[in-house]
């Protein structure tokens, strides 16, 4: 996990504290969009000075030290920025001397509170030691994490979490795409993180879809499900047979049903086509196949089959639909083309 810069604990200070302005707070908002550990490290930040505040601590930060510091990176802004327009991390303070004497003992409790946090920070930080599994192109894996949840590893992709995960509350980080079936654990959720989203469960089963670059999407199979911008609290909650989609604009996603009946073919192997055009049955083809179709007559595409396919090859599904639609097929590596005289 990259370790937050001065710039970002400063943020995270200001933050708890209540002292965040509106820019402030969108710069903070971005970094922690940046990656998902990055809204982990703002979570544990808050939940380490909260700790803080109840445990006694044997840490004495030198706050004048620190002081001193801030106040020549203070000086150095203006010398570089005489008329500062705002996007200096030490903003210009205009108003009565009062105004300005609050906000400064305000930025000097922010200060202690900074050091104090990077000094709980670097001390938990450099002992999480992390499991990591990744999968290559073409490739699927079966995990089963510590707390017996299983994890479908889809192509591509990448799971990983804490050495002790299975401590206190369970918090994985995936880059791909994965099915979960997660084992319910009494007082402990289980949390996802990936791109712009977060996923929170109990215990349940779902398919979850985050490539990078693409939308994060989530399919409840079982359970209920929690599904938010990965920092904020304004989750959507998904029952069985519902799916919600959400973009790096990290709005708040809306749930539906799930429109695509085969989003966990990758995982179990069966496609399920009812009534669906051959344009989109070929789309799904290529995804699980991880092949090219190509339909050399476009009146081809609106023609609708139904067909459920359990474990079957891609000669077995191109096979069939050849009977059942009377088309033929040729073959060019790893690219098919589909022909016919089409639906009347």
């Amino acid at each position: 996990m990259g370790e937050p810069n001065d710039d970002i604990w400063t943020l995270v200070a200001k933050q708890v504290t209540g002292e965040l302005t509106e820019e402030e707070a969108k710069r903070l908002a971005e970094w922690q969009q940046q990656r998902p550990e990055n809204q982990t490290t703002v979570e544990q930040a808050k939940e380490m000075w909260q700790r803080s505040k109840e445990t006694e601590i044997t840490y004495e930060p030198d706050v004048e030290e620190g002081w001193q510091r801030f106040l020549f990176r203070r000086e150095q802004n203006r010398l570089d920025d005489p008329e500062p327009d705002g996007s200096k991390l030490i903003p210009e303070v205009s108003g009565s001397k009062s105004r300005k004497l609050v906000w400064w003992l305000g930025i000097a409790a922010s200060l202690a509170l900074l050091i104090t946090i990077g000094f709980l920070w670097r001390n938990v930080a450099s002992e999480t030691e992390w499991e990591q599994f990744a999968t290559a192109e073409g490739e699927k894996l079966l995990l089963t994490l510590p707390d017996s949840s299983q994890v479908w590893l889809n192509s591509a992709s990448t799971l990983r979490y804490a050495e002790n995960f299975n401590v206190d509350n369970r918090t994985v980080y995936l880059e791909g795409e994965a099915f979960f079936d997660v084992k319910k654990a009494e007082g402990r959720r289980f949390t996802i993180f990936s791109g712009p989203a977060k996923t929170e469960v109990i215990g349940t089963s779902f398919n979850l879809h985050a490539y990078a670059g693409q939308p994060v999407a989530v399919q409840v199979v079982s359970g209920r499900v929690a599904f938010s911008p990965a920092n904020r609290d304004d989750a959507v909650f998904l029952e069985p047979g519902e799916e919600a989609v959400l973009t790096e604009t990290a709005e708040p996603a809306q749930k539906q049903e799930i429109s695509d009946t085969n989003f966990r073919a990758w995982q179990n192997n069966v496609l399920s086509f009812e009534n669906i055009s051959l344009a989109q049955i070929a789309r799904q083809m290529e995804e699980q196949y991880d092949i090219t179709i190509e339909l050399a007559d476009a009146a081809l595409a609106n023609c609708r089959y139904t067909a459920m396919f359990e474990d079957a090859s891609l000669d077995d599904v191109l096979t069939t639909l050849s009977i059942i639609g009377d088309l033929s097929y040729q073959q060019q590596g790893n690219h098919y083309i589909l022909s016919g005289p089409g639906c009347q």
